[in-house]
């Protein structure tokens, strides 16, 4: 005689439990690289230099240094203030296979003895963080990494500043190195970040769409990818340059920033996250249109974002929505709707060549760190201070002047506003193919 299994005073609900944490578990390492699992932490980083395959991939010879008289150092935590041009690279987080801004500066650390060799290659064993991805395509004035570095006695902070700057690419500068408390963590102690995109008022000229349809009727069709030739970009550009962008329609576009401002859900402007999850529900502080610039005959409207956390894709979407409804193309009442968690909606994502990561902050940090006087604040916002000279430098020299001179050669705007009108079925291939400098 069968007896029924006992019931379970909890209702099952302890057995449900720890099912949903297996299955968190399982999503988390499968959302994660192979290589974050214990075992592969045991082997060299597939995309570091410290990889002889990746060294012959990229043709990078390593100098070498011996273990058996190291000289004496000091193991110190420190913060970098980093700024670079994302378009040479495929993002800045190392990754297998590919030329990264992380593998870049840590091979920079590596040549400058700033590692010990026996952990060039193993980013957790020097305490590697940092406060927010960049991908494929995006530039940064103020990202913030953090490590424990090997000093010598003798060497100074702007000493090893110096010594990096020696060694890296050109388009590739730190712009401040800070000591930190020794359980300072770059991502996890940014309260705020400030991403800047910038607009070029040509997108809002009338002429766009009778222009556009000229070259169609000349060519098609045109691959999603490149669908302009550089002569087709010359032409556009001759005839929409002079444009400016009219009072109605800048004051859209600042209403449009202004409607993303609070907490919205924003799982239409983002990838693969859905209205129930939690982490769709974002904190916008201000998204503000400062007024025109003009550079090299060209009229550019700078915007800025500020907030907690980004992600992915989601200030490259909220700008394109805003670009959408600012032209004409479509409503504002679309675009709030779209931030509510019953709407489900396509939006495109703008070019990432217009973004880049502009400040961060780290204003908790320093109010905690207070018991430690000897440290300095992570704040580059003073003008009195030199890194703040560098970041405005870099700022204004290289990364404004790389986004200007970019948009004049590659047209990308001008691609955008082709597939805008054309190809938007087809234009998920730019969404896959490009990254931006959003958290993930």
């Amino acid at each position: 005689m069968s007896t029924a299994p006992p019931k379970k005073r909890d209702g099952g609900k302890k057995e449900a439990r720890q099912k949903n944490k297996r299955k968190k578990a399982d999503d988390n390492m499968k959302r994660n690289h192979t290589w974050q699992s214990d075992d592969f932490r045991k082997v060299v980083h597939p995309g570091s230099y410290a990889n002889p395959a990746f060294c012959q991939l990229f043709n990078v010879t390593l100098p070498f240094y011996s273990n058996d008289s190291p000289p004496a150092t000091a193991k110190k935590k420190v913060a970098f203030l980093l700024g670079y041009l994302g378009t040479a690279y495929s993002g800045f987080q190392i990754n297998e296979g590919q030329r990264t801004l992380q593998a870049e500066f840590e091979l920079a650390l590596y040549k400058c003895r700033l590692l010990d060799p026996r952990n060039f290659g193993f980013p957790h064993k020097y305490g590697w963080s940092i406060s927010g991805r960049t991908d494929k395509g995006v530039h940064a004035c103020a990202q913030v990494c953090s490590a424990k570095i090997e000093l010598l006695p003798e060497q100074t902070l702007e000493q090893v500043l110096q010594e990096l700057n020696a060694v890296l690419p050109s388009d590739f500068r730190v712009l401040d190195i800070v000591r930190a408390t020794r359980n300072f963590c770059a991502h996890t102690q940014r309260d705020q970040v400030r991403y800047q995109y910038m607009i070029p008022s040509l997108v809002f000229s009338p002429q766009v769409k009778p222009l556009l349809q000229q070259l169609m009727a000349h060519k098609e069709p045109r691959p999603p990818n490149n669908p302009l030739t550089r002569d087709e970009i010359a032409q556009l550009q001759e005839a929409l340059q002079s444009y400016r962008v009219t009072p109605e329609q800048l004051n859209l576009l600042k209403e449009c920033l202004a409607s993303y401002e609070g907490t919205h859900s924003f799982h239409n402007f983002t990838k693969g996250v859905p209205p129930t999850e939690a982490r769709a529900t974002r904190y916008i502080l201000s998204f503000t249109a400062d007024e025109p610039v003009l550079h090299h005959g060209v009229e550019w409207i700078p915007t800025q974002v500020l907030g907690q956390s980004f992600l992915l894709h989601q200030i490259r979407k909220m700008v394109s929505m805003a670009m959408q409804v600012t032209r004409g193309a479509s409503s504002l009442e679309t675009l709030r709707q779209a931030l509510t968690k019953e709407c489900r909606i396509k939006v495109d994502v703008a070019p990432a060549q217009g973004l880049y990561l502009d400040m961060s902050y780290y204003t908790g940090y320093n109010r905690r760190k207070q018991e430690n006087p000897d440290l300095d604040d992570m704040d580059w916002t003073r003008p009195e201070e030199p890194a703040y000279q560098r970041w405005k430098d870099f700022k204004d020299n290289v990364v404004m002047k790389h986004v200007i001179e970019e948009e004049a050669k590659e047209g990308n705007f001008l691609k955008y506003l082709f597939l805008q009108e054309y190809y938007t079925e087809q234009s998920k291939h730019s969404e896959e193919s490009d990254g931006e400098a959003e958290d993930n």
